[in-house]
């Protein structure tokens, strides 16, 4: 068992590395801030997608908090010239990720006190709606980004 679970944690962290080594050439015309904040969510992401592999969640929070704060930052950084549909597309993409993080948050403080002992549930479920919310997390910043970064990568 250890060895499947060693196995998925370094295959992630191997779709992880080869992603970062694309991220650089998306973000390259962007500000730095931007571009801080960007591989700031970016390595929160990897980090939730490793705790959730190996069932430790204790460095979750942190992690969906600050990409929670993306969400809501998001809503002061709508790109100019925009028609009315797709204004109300990129604040439906910045919603959607804030809710999945708040969700995911919500089922990780209930895992960590699961795992505590102080609550005995269905883990199994819980786990899956926790990856569930990952997932939605990382489909509401590919979307956005496919609608809405300066150049598209080719």
């Amino acid at each position: 068992m250890k060895r499947v679970r060693t196995a998925a944690v370094v295959g992630s962290l191997a779709v992880a590395m080869t992603a970062w080594a694309v991220f650089p050439a998306v973000a390259q015309d962007q500000p730095q801030d931007m571009k801080k904040l960007m591989g700031e969510n970016f390595a929160g992401l990897q980090t939730i997608l490793i705790s959730l592999i190996t069932a430790n969640y204790k460095a979750v929070p942190a992690q969906v908090k600050l990409i929670e704060d993306h969400a809501e930052q998001l809503t002061d950084l709508v790109p100019d010239g925009l028609t009315d549909k797709q204004r109300a597309r990129f604040f439906s993409y910045a919603y959607n990720l804030r809710t999945h993080t708040q969700d995911l948050d919500s089922i990780v403080q209930v895992l960590i006190e699961h795992d505590k002992g102080k609550a005995q549930l269905a883990t199994d479920e819980l786990r899956e709606a926790a990856a569930g919310h990952y997932g939605g997390m990382v489909t509401m910043c590919v979307a956005c980004h496919n609608r809405f970064r300066p150049n598209v990568v080719k």
